[in-house]
């Protein structure tokens, strides 16, 4: 959870916006940008409809601003508008399926990359690290394979951090 006096900068900064002085939403996106390009990232499994999505969001974000209530914390405001744009981006990629080429590496193999979850110990022993990116892959497709709300609320809550409640709020639901 932000802390007081967090809160207290990051309503200045909103009302700073508010009456004008839209440079000063730049301070909201650089504390928020590599945060919700992450969180994006985890729910689509793609860089870039996770870059578009994000930026999506602080457009969006940005156009509401005046809609925000101090009496939630923004990171949660922005966390739902993060995830209604990947559920978007989710939606318009189901609508228009894309050919995805994929060049090997120099043995050839192509490798997969681990779309949600890293497990990887660098200081483990080479069978510990195959082990663990066998885990990686394993897991990154079985949630990959969740619904849309069940992907979103697992990320959201085991590998951001999330409690339950702040997931509720989040996604508009109760816990």
């Amino acid at each position: 959870m932000l802390m007081h006096q967090e809160r207290e900068e990051e309503e200045e900064v909103i009302q700073a916006v508010l009456r004008g002085d839209v440079d000063r939403y730049a301070e909201l996106v650089d504390k928020y940008q590599a945060w919700a390009l992450r969180v994006a990232f985890s729910l689509l499994g793609n860089y870039e409809d996770a870059r578009d999505a994000s930026q999506e969001a602080f457009v969006s974000a940005y156009r509401s601003l005046g809609r925000f209530r101090a009496s939630a914390a923004f990171s949660t405001w922005l966390y739902r508008i993060v995830v209604n744009e990947c559920k978007d981006a989710y939606k318009r990629r189901a609508r228009s399926p894309m050919v995805v080429a994929s060049v090997g590496g120099p043995s050839g193999e192509v490798e997969e990359s681990t779309l949600f979850v890293d497990v990887d110990d660098p200081t483990g022993n080479p069978s510990d690290q195959l082990a663990n990116r066998e885990l990686s892959r394993r897991l990154s497709g079985a949630i990959g394979e969740l619904p849309m709300k069940q992907r979103t609320a697992f990320v959201l809550h085991h590998l951001h951090g999330l409690s339950l409640e702040e997931v509720a709020a989040v996604m508009g639901c109760r816990v």
